[in-house]
């Protein structure tokens, strides 16, 4: 039998810092101008590397194939395995809304009417469109295959990598603007403004960022030493993103006239670059149609993923016989057509919200606090793992001879997700005072709803809905 070949350092570094190579949340970080250093630094701390370094202590104690939900069953038992399985499939669908926004977006940039990037109607049709359009073609063709590494290369490094050089040289020939968000360097620009408690919520958009860091866990069992390997190649990974990031944000934040950020669409400063360094605008085209294919790509891969973890859900006799039927390419026909309604029903918010800023950010929101509620029940899973299986051998482990360490990482990872889910309650400052009780009550019950439906149906589950074969 052949030996499965070990991932190296460099590779596991590569990979992990694929799961976040993003460039769609650089508005949302630069909209916080100096203050984004500060906010970067604390979700690193209190988020990103705990939550990291737990789900490597998990995924190698249990490298079964199903991730949180599996931990979650194994300390907290199957309701609250299922529960996992149901917010991540949730969120998910949450989170393809926000990140089908940018189609409409980056569609208007692509032919030279840059009016279609705030119309709602537009941003809608183009959600509905390329979301169901992706949904039907999974059924049909394997599109991780088909757009794979091309993707991700077209549609998120070269951009990226585009936005960190042009930034800098725009900085470079222009200076700091006093117009910008950015504006002169001052020591209390560093420090959130408490005073203005809408700016806050910010720090969710930024967390939002490092959402997923427990994914690269499931390679923790497929490297040399892990236990010395596995936190090198998280935290470099983290701190160079956090470098690449923080470049793109720092120097978006000075070229943007500060009110003006339009926080779906990253082709923003590529325009605004192109103009003051003399860059037919061209280029911007072609830089919006490689985003474009960027993001079709990631919508492509998310729509499939979690649908694929449900289904195995569903046949444990958690759900109906109904959402337990595949396609002969073995797809989950039942859960990819009910996101996508679901999808269509959500998008429905850029009607009630005339502001596609304020929809943007709120859908970005509520993924991030019911992602947070998913790694409220994985610290806890940790920590009850060590109680309650501690014979289970864990070839990474927080702390070799006793628990303390993994108290200290959960506790400071609880702080963190629970300090984001509080202040996303708070309303943004691009919110008007008259949409502040819909964005709480929309955040709350979207919240509550999306727990207590999970719980129904555990408590309603019937014998006949488990597959007989499993």
């Amino acid at each position: 039998m052949n030996k499965v070949k070990k991932l190296s350092l460099v590779q596991l570094i590569g990979i992990t810092m694929a799961f976040f190579g993003t460039v769609r949340s650089v508005p949302t970080l630069a909209i916080n101008g100096w203050t984004e250093i500060t906010y970067f630094i604390a979700a690193v701390v209190i988020f990103a590397i705990p939550i990291a370094l737990i789900a490597a202590e998990l995924a190698t104690g249990w490298p079964k194939e199903g991730g949180p939900q599996v931990w979650v069953k194994e300390a907290l038992g199957p309701k609250w395995g299922f529960v996992t399985s149901w917010l991540l499939w949730v969120q998910m669908m949450t989170g393809m809304v926000m990140v089908g926004t940018t189609i409409g977006v980056l569609l208007g940039y692509v032919v030279n009417d840059y009016s279609l990037s705030q119309n709602n109607i537009f941003v809608l049709i183009c959600v509905l469109v390329s979301f169901w359009g992706v949904t039907l073609l999974n059924l049909k063709f394997d599109m991780v295959k088909v757009v794979g590494n091309f993707g991700a290369l077209i549609g998120v490094y070269i951009p990226f990598a585009a936005l960190v050089i042009l930034g800098i040289a725009y900085a470079y020939k222009f200076g700091l603007n006093p117009h910008g968000y950015l504006g002169a360097f001052q020591a209390h620009k560093l420090v959130p403004n408490f005073h203005k408690l809408g700016t806050l919520t910010y720090f969710s958009g930024i967390i939002f960022i490092f959402a997923g860091v427990e994914i690269s866990s499931v390679h923790a069992n497929n490297i040399d030493n892990p236990k010395k390997n596995y936190p090198i190649a998280v935290i470099a990974s983290v701190l160079i993103l956090v470098a690449l990031n923080l470049i793109a944000g720092l120097t978006v934040s000075n070229a943007i006239p500060n009110g003006q950020i339009q926080l779906a669409n990253i082709t923003q400063p590529f325009v605004i670059y192109c103009k003051g360094l003399g860059i037919p605008i061209i280029f911007n085209n072609i830089i919006s149609l490689m985003i474009l294919i960027g993001v079709l790509a990631q919508m492509s891969a998310w729509v499939l993923g979690p649908s694929k973890a449900m289904i195995k859900v569903a046949e444990e006799g958690n759900l109906p016989r109904i959402f337990q039927k595949r396609t002969k390419r073995d797809i989950p026909i039942t859960f990819l057509m009910i996101q996508a309604i679901v999808v269509s029903i959500l998008i429905l918010a850029y009607v009630a919200i005339p502001n596609v800023n304020s929809a943007f950010f709120m859908i970005t929101i509520t993924t991030t606090i019911l992602y947070c509620v998913v790694y409220i029940l994985i610290c806890i899973s940790a920590i009850k793992l060590r109680y309650s299986r501690p014979e289970i051998e864990r070839p990474f482990r927080l702390g070799a001879k006793n628990n303390g360490i993994m108290w200290i990482v959960a506790i400071l990872a609880l702080f963190g997700v629970s300090l984001t889910i509080l202040v996303s309650l708070i309303p943004p400052s691009i919110f008007k005072p008259s949409q502040y009780t819909f964005y709480i009550g929309f955040q709350v019950i979207a919240t509550i709803v999306s727990i207590v439906i999970p719980l129904i149906i555990y408590k309603c589950r019937k014998p006949s809905w488990r597959k007989k074969d499993i």
